[in-house]
Parts: C-alpha cells; structure tokens; sequence
C-alpha cells in the first residue's frame, strides 16, 4: 500500500491512501465499463439515498444509525428504494451506490462499501445468472461460465452432510472430517451451522477460476426472494449468489412481489432480531406500500464493486483498492 514503505523508513505517511493513483485510475475505468454494459443495454441509472427514515429488518445485517430526530439509517443497500422505483414505473434500474454496515472488517470487508445493484422488468432468474455472466466478463475482460450448483447438492458433494439434517452430532462429525474448530453454541440451530459450514467447507471447495453458482437456497434462507416447492417436497428461495476467484461476488433473486407476504417476513425478522438482541429498525412503510401498489414481476442482483476490483486487479486485500478503508477514515 502506499505509505507503508516510507512509514517503514520511518517517514510519517499517516495521512496516505491505502490505494496508489495508478491502482484509482485502472478501478475508474472499470466503472466506465460498467456504465458503457448498462448503457448498451438500456438499463437507467439512478440515485438512491444514503440516508433513510426506514431500513431493512435482515437479522444477519446491522446498520449504523444517527443519534437526530427523527433519526436515519444509512442504508445497508440501495434495494428498497430501486424497488420503488420499480413500483412507480421507471423500468429497467442499476445503482452504483455506497452502503454501510456494521461488523464487516477483514481482507474482503470494509464497513463502507460500493455495491452496484440492477433490476430487470420480466427477466428470469436464470436469465439473470446469464447476464451476470456477461457483465463479469466485460468488466473483467475474460470469458466467465460458471458451474451452477444447487445449494443442497453443495453441501453434499464438498461438506458431506445433508444441509437439512437437523442431528447435531452429524455437523460436528462434518467438522472434525474436515479438520475444522466445531461451531461454539450452546443450543443447536441449523441456520448457524449451515452458515458455518458454507464459510468454512463449502465456499473452500468452491470453482475459484471459472466461477460457481449456489443456487436454491433453503426457504428460511429466502429473505426478498420468491419461494418454491420442489420436486422432494421442501421448500427453496428463487435466490442465487456467485463466486468468484474464491469470494462471494453478488447475491441474486427472483424479486417477492407479495406485500403480505413480505410484511410478515418482516415481523418474523424482528421477533428474531429481539432473540439476538438486536436493535429494531424503524419498518420500511413505504417500501410495503410500493408493494401493495404493484412490483412488476422482476428479478434483481447485487454486486460488491471492491472485490470485482479486486478480482480484475489481482489484489489480495480490498484496501488495496479503495482510499480510505475504517482505520484511517
């Protein structure tokens, strides 16, 4: 990084980026691609708030908030508000747009961050998959075909357990097979070993060069997304994501049109939330309302901008591609 040669001479560069201008300047030009692959394929660009009376109850996301009144939160993602876009007839949407949460530190991880999230009027899941593809290729600048797999099959064929099983000596054999810590919890709940498995076993296993899709994940798992019933009986979100070069790259749906149906995910959200112990975000009323009005059939994705950065860059650490990461903001 810059800076940290001359600090190790002993020069005080404290106030330096952790990005050089020569790595700033390859990360804009990858923005242009990403403006010149929605223009080509008229998709409207947009602005959405950083701030906002409401946000999302996702028990697995946490949100920095103001101490004013009425108080805002800074939005963990642009969703809600292209959503209501969609709601009021502006069509095809993407948004490069800057998001925040809490606890998110590490190589791949920074708690300001730029996600890059579209929607697409009457386009399939599957046909969405397919110009995830294409955008990474383009952005990238190689050739992206990704295996796809269903979430179950995953944890069978890289875990060796059934990601249904609810015998919680079966997740701790799967742990001590493959050498890792047990998950530390004093009651058992599948959702926390299934994602403890999946970071630890699974996304290890994962196609790091061409690129591997989850697909179907389990209902529980569904969040805004569409549910079906398969053909074994259980139930699966209409929801994907992709990885890349051994990270996580984008999270993809078929979009829930259901106002009910989300409202009640909602309060399901919360009851959990209050078992966490987690703060309650005020309810997102107008985001329900553009529901009830009308959310055309759509499928939607989002995208980390800084590990696709990462990815085309060949960098190891997101500081390495953004300015100014948490320590030195």
């Amino acid at each position: 990084y810059i800076g940290l040669e001359l600090r190790a001479l002993g020069i005080n560069m404290n106030f330096a980026p952790t990005c050089d201008r020569n790595t700033w300047k390859q990360r804009l030009e990858l923005l242009s691609r990403v403006r010149d692959f929605f223009a080509k394929r008229e998709v409207l660009e947009v602005e959405t708030p950083v701030l906002s009376l409401a946000c999302g109850t996702d028990p697995n996301l946490d949100y920095f908030s103001t101490t004013s009144s009425p108080k805002f939160y800074l939005m963990t993602s642009p969703e809600f508000h292209l959503k209501r876009l969609l709601a009021a007839g502006f069509g095809d949407v993407y948004s490069i747009a800057r998001s925040f949460r809490t606890d998110e530190s590490g190589a791949k991880h920074n708690p300001e961050f730029t996600m890059i999230e579209w929607y697409r009027v009457g386009m399939s899941m599957e046909t969405l998959m397919e110009e995830v593809e294409s955008f990474c290729s383009e952005i990238l600048n190689l050739s992206v075909k990704a295996k796809r797999t269903r979430y179950a099959d995953a944890f069978l064929q890289y875990a060796g357990i059934d990601a249904f099983d609810e015998n919680p000596l079966h997740w701790e054999e799967c742990c001590k097979k493959h050498g890792i810590p047990l998950f530390e919890t004093d009651v058992f709940n599948i959702e926390e070993w299934r994602d403890y498995v999946m970071a630890c076993i699974v996304e290890q296993a994962l196609d790091k060069e061409n690129g591997e899709f989850i697909y179907d994940y389990p209902a529980s798992q569904a969040a805004l997304a569409k549910v079906h019933t398969a053909s074994d009986g259980k139930m699966y979100a209409d929801r994907f994501e992709l990885y890349l070069g051994g990270m996580e790259l984008c999270n993809g749906y078929c979009e829930l049109t259901d106002a009910k149906e989300q409202a009640r995910r909602f309060k399901e959200d919360l009851a959990l939330r209050e078992k966490m112990g987690k703060e309650f975000p005020k309810e997102d009323r107008r985001f329900l309302d553009a529901l009830e009005h009308g959310l055309p059939e759509c499928s939607g994705v989002a995208l980390g901008f800084d590990r696709l950065v990462m990815l085309a860059l060949s960098k190891k650490d997101i500081r390495e591609v953004i300015l100014f990461p948490e320590d030195i903001a």
